[in-house]
């Protein structure tokens, strides 16, 4: 039995993703800030509470698991808004939760050894977009970390892997207030992760649709970029 940490598991893609692990017969760590959150998903899932921004509790987190087979990174924060809305503090907040709380647990995990380092970025991190000033540079900046991780690591018996989801339902997407395109539930996210962690590939993209738009978007040029996401978007 390969025993998984996954951080973010009380809810959303990490949630579903422990449940259908759990399921295949991995033994499942999953950790949050909140006990009673974690403690709710129950069906065989093991609760370690971690604030991944603290280095001393994913210490203690890794100590109270032992060994990890896999790792799935996917804690996250969103607070979508216009840069002149956004505070610098939450602008600090966003980014030390999306990007130094993942390097955090990356090196954390690199001290142990474990073979095998899924890291859930977002598809929002390809390019910028309105109204994603906090949260599309925090996943832009840990796409091109995993990025660098795997050029350190290939060949080494460490697999990193990069997971990049499109919209998926969850309280944090919940706080849209827009039409989100190719939204999917976070059960056809965690199908769609498991089947990848599976395989050798680098990236984890889903849904493959939206997926492929974003990826041509990212390849224009900013004098056709910029009226593309206007015309898109209206902002």
């Amino acid at each position: 039995m390969k025993t998984v940490w996954i951080t973010g598991g009380g809810s959303g893609i990490g949630k579903a993703l422990a449940l259908l692990m759990v399921a295949h017969g991995y033994k499942v760590y999953i950790s949050g800030r909140t006990l009673e959150k974690l403690q709710q998903v129950g069906a065989g899932t093991l609760p370690v509470v971690c604030d991944i921004t603290k280095p001393d509790e994913v210490k203690d987190a890794l100590d109270q698991i032992g060994h990890v087979d896999i790792a799935v990174l996917n804690a996250g924060g969103y607070e979508p808004g216009a840069v002149k809305e956004t505070s610098l503090d939450s602008f600090r907040k966003i980014m030390e939760i999306n990007y130094f709380g993942a390097v955090t647990c990356v090196l954390a995990l690199l001290e142990r050894q474990v073979k095998h380092i899924a890291v859930v970025g977002s598809v929002a991190g390809y390019r910028g977009l309105p109204n994603a000033a906090g949260y599309g540079p925090s996943k832009a900046a840990l796409i091109s970390f995993v990025e660098s991780l795997r050029t350190e690591l290939h060949g080494t018996d460490t697999k990193v892997q990069l997971v990049s989801p499109g919209f998926v339902k969850s309280p944090l997407t919940d706080q849209n207030d827009f039409d989100m395109p190719y939204i999917i539930e976070p059960e056809e996210a965690a199908d769609e992760i498991y089947k990848g962690l599976q395989t050798d590939q680098f990236e984890i993209a889903f849904p493959k649709p939206f997926v492929r738009r974003l990826k041509f978007v990212r390849l224009l040029p900013y004098k056709y970029y910029f009226p593309l996401i206007k015309k898109v978007t209206g902002s």
